[in-house]
């Protein structure tokens, strides 16, 4: 299988603002609060959260937050039972960062209302967190608020001895570079340690009889959007996969960049396991690059790589070809070019063509038909602007 990985689009992966606040009024409500700077002065209106610069996907799964122009930065993560939780992370998104045990007071409201419900963010310090100090705060959404998409401010979260305003929006998480959300409670135990499909006894034993939080707690995942030919790809972000989140299936050894696309592959193998390739059919490989060769360095040039890609959307008919090149990337591994795995698989959803890069796309594109048809406008709408 030919795999050829373009960058991201634009990550386009969250909208997110966060800024100094030193002196910011203690409680104004998320839908009357405006973007600050380092003064603490409000900024234009256009300077809109979609203007702030992307980061990479959480180790849990979660937004990353820049605070004070990246000074620090936090991981909030949504669970399905209305839990929040908000990990403090440094400079360096990668390490934790221990701030003085506070209550937070936050303001939330569903995206696109105008009245905001104040919650409480407490202190939750993990393992190994200073007495007095702690890298994780977590509180509970209102009832309203839990399974929708949600804009969060915090006026006043004090690290050392500055004090921060933060906003962010969940508005546009899911999927939009097919990183998907981790599993947690009766849901990942049974994800685990059940057996179904190519996910066998033997695999759970192997896997050391334990869920991929659990193996991989306190792992800080850090997304390659850029593997080169000969690197392994993870099998559900097709980004470069990381040598220390791997994961028996099927008997085989697997590589992924994080946790939560561990709990994606498991899915699959076992709801869907003609889906699962083989560990050696996740390797990028140049566009002209016969399988003996995987592993090499790619040296074909990018004119060599664009011939392939319009050879194979020649194959599709005018019209067909019209929409794929429309759309551009893959509806489900929005880093793959249409064209650069052969001839595009299309689908239907609701009426509408979508195109995707491989048969091992269709089942997540049909499983989750509106982010799919989501994803297809956004990339037509990013087509036709560059």
């Amino acid at each position: 299988m030919y795999i050829f990985l373009r960058n991201l689009l634009g990550c386009g992966l969250l909208a997110l603002v966060a800024a100094v606040g030193c002196n910011q009024p203690s409680g104004p409500t998320a839908s009357s609060s405006s973007p600050t700077n380092a003064a603490g002065t409000p900024r234009s209106n256009s300077a809109n959260l979609d203007e702030e610069h992307p980061h990479v996907p959480g180790a849990h799964g979660g937004i990353i937050i820049p605070i004070g122009a990246d000074s620090y930065h936090a991981e909030a993560v949504v669970e399905k039972d209305g839990t929040l939780r908000l990990f403090m992370l440094g400079a360096d998104e990668t390490r934790i960062h221990e701030v003085d045990v506070q209550t937070v007071k936050a303001y939330v409201k569903v995206s696109g209302a105008t009245d905001a419900i104040a919650i409480e963010l407490t202190a939750t310090p993990q393992d190994g967190d200073t007495e007095g100090k702690t890298s994780q705060f977590t509180g509970t959404l209102p009832e309203s608020a839990i399974g929708q998409a949600i804009d969060v401010t915090i006026p006043n979260l004090r690290i050392g001895s500055e004090r921060f305003r933060v906003g962010f929006t969940t508005a546009g998480q899911m999927h939009d570079n097919g990183m998907p959300m981790g599993v947690t409670g009766e849901e990942e135990q049974k994800l685990y340690f059940t057996a179904a499909g190519k996910y066998t006894e033997a695999d759970i034993k192997a896997n050391g009889n334990q869920t991929a939080s659990a193996k991989f707690k306190g792992f800080m995942s850090k997304h390659d959007m850029n593997p080169e030919p000969g690197d392994y790809i993870c099998p559900v972000t097709f980004t470069k996969a990381n040598p220390q989140v791997a994961w028996q299936i099927n008997g085989k050894k697997y590589l992924f960049c994080c946790p939560p696309c561990v709990d994606e592959f498991v899915r699959m193998a076992k709801e869907e396991p003609d889906s699962i390739l083989e560990p050696e059919d996740y390797i990028k490989k140049s566009p002209n690059q016969a399988p003996k060769e995987q592993g090499k360095r790619d040296t074909s040039s990018d004119s060599d790589a664009e011939r392939e890609i319009a050879e194979a959307l020649a194959t599709l008919s005018e019209d067909d070809r019209r929409v794929a090149v429309e759309q551009g990337f893959c509806a489900v591994a929005i880093s793959s070019r249409l064209g650069a795995m052969g001839t595009p698989v299309k689908l239907e959803i609701e009426g509408q063509p979508v195109f995707l890069c491989c048969e091992g796309c269709r089942s997540k594109a049909l499983r989750q038909p509106a982010e799919t048809l989501a994803t297809v406008a956004k990339l037509k709408r990013q087509n036709a602007i560059e």
